[in-house]
C-alpha cells in the first residue's frame, strides 16, 4: 500500500532508500562491495541527532557480518532523503543533495582525516536526491549532541579551512559545475536583506541577550546598506566555501590529544570568499572566552596557513577586513531568522520566546569588536 502510494504521487520508485527499511542487508553488501565481498546477517539502527524527516534522515547503523574482510567497518553512518515525496522534490530542488555529493567528490583527498571517509554514494538523477554510506567518527564523548572545543581544536579547524581553502582558490573550474552555488547566494543564502532589521528589532529587545560594542553598530547596519556591504565583499578572490561551519557540524576524530577535526553536512557549499567560513566558525564555534582572548591570533594562523600552502596575495590586514564584514553578513543571517511577522503585524521571535543559542554567540562576538574598528571596514 505504501508503494502504491508513493508511485502515485511520484509515477516512477525512487531509485535510492527513502525509507529505513529500504536499507536492507543486501543493499548495504551492495555499498560496501568496493571493499569486498561480505555476508551481513543483521543491521541495528540508530536515529542520530541531524535526523530531520523534512531535510534528511540520518542513521547509525552497527553491522553484524558472517563473512567479511578486515576492511569492512563495524558501523556506519547513512545519510538518505526524506520519505514524504512532496517534501523530498521540494527539497531536491534547492540542490543540497546534488551539491553534497559535488562536494565529496572534489574533496575526496580529505576523506578519511578532516572529512568522513565516503565508503559509497548513490543518486536519482530524475528526482536529483542522493544516499551516502559514511564512516562513524564515533560517538561525541559524554554523551553530548556538540562535541567542546579547545584552542588545539580551534586551531587544527582553522589550519584545515586554509587548507582546502587554499586548495581551490581562484580555482576557475568550480564555477562550471552544475551544482555549485556562486558569492552573491552564499552571502545571505537568497534571503531578503530588508528583513534583517526587523529581526535586529527583535534581538534589541530580547533582555536575555546581552548587547554590547559592535553588536549594536553592526545591527543598527542591517537593512538596505546590506546590499552595499554585498556588493564590496564581491572583490574577496573566491574559493570552495563549506558556508555552514558551525558547532554542529563539527567532529574529532581520535581520542585524548591530537584530535582531528572533521567537517560534516557539504550540501550548502559555494564558489565565494573565505571568511565566510571563517566568520561563521569563529562566531558559532570557538567559545566566547577563547574568542575573547585569541580572535586575531587564530585569524592570523588562517592566513599563516594559507601563506604556507603558496597563497600568497592575500595579506592579514585583506583578511581582517573581509573577515569584520563577513561577521556583519553572518549577524545579517541570523537576524533574518530571529523575526517573523504575527497576524496582527507584530514583529515576534519565531520560537515564541527567545532567540536561538547560535544567534545569541554570534551577537556575543560582535560585542567584542570595537565598533570604530567595525566603522572603518562597512562601505
Amino acid at each position: 500500500m505504501d508503494g502504491l502510494q508513493f508511485r502515485c504521487e511520484t509515477v516512477t520508485m525512487p531509485k535510492i532508500p527513502i525509507r529505513r527499511e529500504e536499507i536492507t542487508d543486501e543493499w548495504m553488501s551492495k555499498q560496501l562491495v568496493k571493499l569486498g565481498s561480505c555476508s551481513i546477517s543483521n543491521l541495528d539502527f540508530e536515529i542520530l541527532t541531524g535526523h530531520n524527516a523534512a531535510l534528511s534522515q540520518l542513521f547509525r547503523i552497527h553491522i553484524s557480518y558472517s563473512t567479511r574482510t578486515s576492511d569492512h567497518p563495524e558501523v556506519v553512518i547513512v545519510k538518505i532523503p526524506p520519505a514524504d515525496a512532496a517534501v523530498r522534490l521540494r527539497e531536491a530542488s534547492l540542490g543540497p543533495y546534488v551539491r553534497e555529493l559535488g562536494s565529496y567528490q572534489v574533496l575526496e583527498p580529505y576523506q578519511g582525516i578532516s572529512i568522513p571517509k565516503l565508503y559509497s554514494s548513490d543518486e536519482d538523477r530524475s528526482e536529483q536526491t542522493a544516499c551516502f554510506l559514511f564512516e562513524d567518527i564515533g560517538p561525541i564523548p559524554g554523551g553530548e549532541n556538540y562535541v567542546t572545543v579547545d584552542f588545539a581544536v580551534a586551531k587544527s579547524s582553522v589550519e584545515f579551512m586554509a587548507e582546502f581553502h587554499a586548495r581551490f582558490w581562484k580555482d576557475d573550474s568550480l564555477p562550471q559545475k552544475a551544482w555549485m552555488r556562486g558569492a552573491n547566494w552564499a552571502h545571505l543564502f537568497d534571503q531578503d536583506p530588508l528583513v534583517a532589521s526587523d529581526g535586529w528589532k527583535v534581538i534589541r529587545e530580547d533582555d536575555r541577550v546581552g548587547k554590547a560594542g559592535g553588536a549594536v553598530m553592526a545591527g543598527e547596519y542591517l537593512g538596505p546598506r546590506l546590499f552595499d556591504l554585498m556588493n564590496a565583499m564581491g572583490s574577496r578572490p573566491n574559493t570552495l566555501t563549506h558556508n555552514d561551519l558551525h558547532l554542529g557540524n563539527l567532529l574529532l576524530r581520535g581520542r585524548g590529544i591530537n584530535l582531528i577535526p572533521v567537517i560534516i553536512d557539504w550540501q550548502l557549499t559555494a564558489y565565494a570568499g573565505a571568511t565566510n567560513d571563517l566568520a561563521k566558525f569563529m562566531m558559532t564555534t570557538v567559545p566566547f572566552e577563547m574568542l575573547a582572548e585569541y580572535e586575531l591570533a587564530l585569524v592570523k594562523h588562517y592566513v599563516q596557513r594559507l601563506q604556507a600552502m603558496e597563497v600568497v596575495d592575500y595579506s592579514f590586514d585583506e583578511c581582517l577586513r573581509d573577515y569584520r564584514r563577513a561577521q556583519v553578513m553572518v549577524f545579517g543571517n541570523y537576524a533574518i531568522g530571529s523575526a517573523e511577522r504575527s497576524s496582527d503585524r507584530r514583529l515576534t521571535c519565531p520560537t515564541g520566546e527567545s532567540i536561538g543559542d547560535s544567534t545569541r554567540r554570534v551577537v556575543e562576538a560582535l560585542s567584542l569588536v570595537d565598533p570604530y574598528e567595525l566603522s572603518a571596514v562597512l562601505p
